[in-house]
């Protein structure tokens, strides 16, 4: 990992995070693909570091472009980087959200509209597919890992609640800790 580099100013995190974000039409996880390639590029971070980043981002309540930024804008440019990271990916939402609120109700049923919209929707998943594959390529696996997330996935798509998912996991979490912290 970098350490704190001296020469990456604030100004210029700020700048590479809103370019960014007000390029990146959907959201956080549409934008990771994106982080990862540019920040690679300008040699702030490789990516087996960039997808370190995503976990610990992904583990914190919030929005994961926010705290993606956070913690890489840290690593980066120190506090001042984390600031002006963080800054550079809200501004380009905020506005955005902002000017489409105001238009879309009158535009909504234009059939160019409902296209992009479409268009956007099919390639934001595939952005989120060829993120999870290469978290899947990063990582390594091991059986508890790969059977608690095939667990997960079923019971998130054959259960009803969320709540019995939850309650699953963690006691299934807590068991395996426990044998594992006694051996």
């Amino acid at each position: 990992m970098n350490s704190v580099n001296s020469e990456i100013n604030p100004l210029t995190v700020f700048v590479t995070f809103f370019k960014i974000s007000a390029l990146t039409i959907g959201g956080g996880y549409a934008m990771v693909p994106v982080l990862a390639r540019r920040l690679g590029k300008k040699g702030w971070i490789d990516q087996k570091d960039f997808y370190n980043f995503l976990a610990k981002a992904q583990s914190i309540p919030g929005p994961i472009a926010f705290n993606l930024s956070i913690t890489i804008g840290k690593e980066v440019g120190g506090w001042r980087g984390s600031i002006a990271a963080a800054t550079g990916v809200i501004i380009p939402p905020f506005f955005t959200i902002v000017l489409i609120g105001a238009f879309l109700t009158r535009f909504s049923n234009s059939i160019w509209v409902k296209g992009f919209l479409k268009g956007a929707f099919g390639a934001i998943l595939g952005l989120i597919g060829g993120v999870l594959y290469r978290m899947i390529q990063t990582r390594k696996w091991n059986y508890f890992e790969i059977s608690i997330m095939i667990l997960g996935a079923l019971l998130m798509a054959f259960g009803s609640s969320y709540v019995i998912f939850l309650f699953v996991i963690i006691v299934i979490i807590v068991y395996a800790g426990d044998k594992k912290w006694r051996a």
